[in-house]
């Protein structure tokens, strides 16, 4: 459904600051993972798409110069072993494609269609290959209705919170003709590394790369009102000693409910995972503004019994627990641990019957006018994807709303939609 009319290199408009940047171990964890994939559609008249797009090419050029390291590439040093950025100005991919047939209406239906998929640039790609790929690729696509501005960025040099950063900072400089960004990025890994620290994970960038090809999944699209997540808030509470937020409330309400569609027996175990951003938790706190990765990722277990017998306030009193104790001596004795024994993800090895929360309602994804209007959509590529993988997503209409991306086998996700307690719980109304 998209065709693709051109692919160019852009450069930073100015020569980077440095020349190479260490990746820390939380970056090194992600070598084997997926590119991050994240877009936003936009109401655009398609008659003017040729200026807007010059207009975003100069204006990625200027970002550039803040966020250097995007354009360049990893590099195996042969004196340590260690894997790091080099900064050599090698450029971004910039790709111009049409789908002339697909209007946003269809890219917005809560099942997530092909049509999405093709928006996106390095399906399948492994941040390790960053060594000879792009570590970031753009995708602007005409629709037949409007525009979609899709990136895919390497997830071993950025985060969640990185990545937003970069695209809230490129939008900023289209919307107000080039003012001064808001954001200064920070890329000094000396604040979340132990002194001394080092690792060699032994990896040949020629060699062969681990490739993962997840079941047949459907992706939906589920939209939970600021009103059904106070609700559960507040039932969340009313049996809890503990403090409940509005997040765990609607993240245990989710594990419960995939739970039951898993038809688990009563003592199978099921786990619960949440990427966690460390930069306020850590101490002194590292600033909001560093780009690469500082998330980690925590988990916690349960039984499908409890689950389905217990209230609410069960699992999320779990969730408060593991989300409370993670703080700065837990996170660096988790850095000082991974260099002792490295650990590398990987999308096939997670629990049995896991479900995984990343990204965050918290982001500003619909703040990112390019000049042409608030997105009315935010959406994700193939990248990452597996069986009960969830990305969490602000709700359009802003509030408290919040939008779940929830991956799951056909059988499972069918069960979850006639689940008439999951979409709209009865114990709420």
């Amino acid at each position: 459904m998209v065709q693709v009319n051109k692919k160019r290199t852009i450069f930073p408009a100015a020569p980077s600051e440095v020349q190479q940047i260490k990746l820390s171990c939380s970056d090194l964890a992600m070598v084997f993972a997926h590119y991050i994939q994240k877009g936003l559609l936009y109401q655009t008249p398609a008659d003017d798409f040729p200026s807007y797009v010059e207009g975003l090419v100069e204006r990625l050029s200027e970002v550039l110069v803040k966020f250097y390291p995007l354009a360049g590439r990893l590099t195996t040093s042969p004196l340590d072993g260690g894997i790091y950025i080099l900064c050599n100005d090698s450029g971004v991919e910039f790709i111009e494609a049409t789908a002339k047939d697909v209007s946003i209406a269809d890219l917005t239906t809560a099942e997530v269609t092909p049509a999405v998929e093709e928006l996106f640039a390095l399906h399948g790609a492994v941040n390790f290959e960053g060594h000879r790929l792009p570590l970031l690729v753009i995708q602007v696509t005409q629709l037949k209705d409007g525009v979609a501005v899709c990136c895919t960025l390497n997830h071993a040099i950025a985060d969640g919170a990185s990545f937003w950063d970069f695209f809230n900072s490129w939008s900023h400089l289209c919307r107000t003709n080039g003012n001064k960004i808001p954001v200064n990025p920070i890329y000094d890994r000396s604040l979340l590394e132990p002194p001394g620290s080092a690792v060699r994970l032994g990896l040949d960038p020629d060699g062969h790369v681990p490739r993962f090809c997840p079941p047949p999944l459907r992706v939906k699209l589920f939209h939970f009102t600021a009103h059904t997540i106070s609700r559960l808030k507040e039932q969340a509470n009313q049996d809890s000693p503990l403090t409940i937020s509005s997040f765990q409330a609607l993240s245990a309400h989710v594990w419960r409910a995939v739970t039951r569609a898993r038809r688990l027996c009563p003592d199978e175990l099921t786990t619960f995972r949440v990427s966690v951003n460390c930069r306020h938790r850590l101490l002194p706190k590292v600033p909001s503004s560093y780009f690469g990765n500082v998330v980690q990722s925590i988990r916690v277990t349960a039984t499908s019994g409890e689950l389905n017998s217990l209230p609410l306030s069960f699992p999320a009193g779990l969730l408060n627990d593991l989300i409370a104790g993670h703080m700065d001596g837990v996170i660096r004795e988790k850095i000082v641990n991974w260099y002792k024994e490295p650990v590398v993800y990987k999308l096939d090895a997670f629990e049995k019957n896991c479900l995984m929360m990343g990204s965050s309602p918290r982001f500003e994804m619909y703040e990112n006018d390019f000049g042409w209007g608030r997105p009315v959509a935010v959406r994700s590529g193939t990248a990452n994807r597996f069986d009960g993988k969830m990305s969490a997503y602000p709700g359009r209409e802003g509030g408290g709303s919040v939008e779940l991306e929830i991956c799951l086998p056909p059988p499972v996700m069918s069960a979850l939609e006639s689940d008439p307690d999951f979409s709209c719980p009865s114990s709420l109304i």
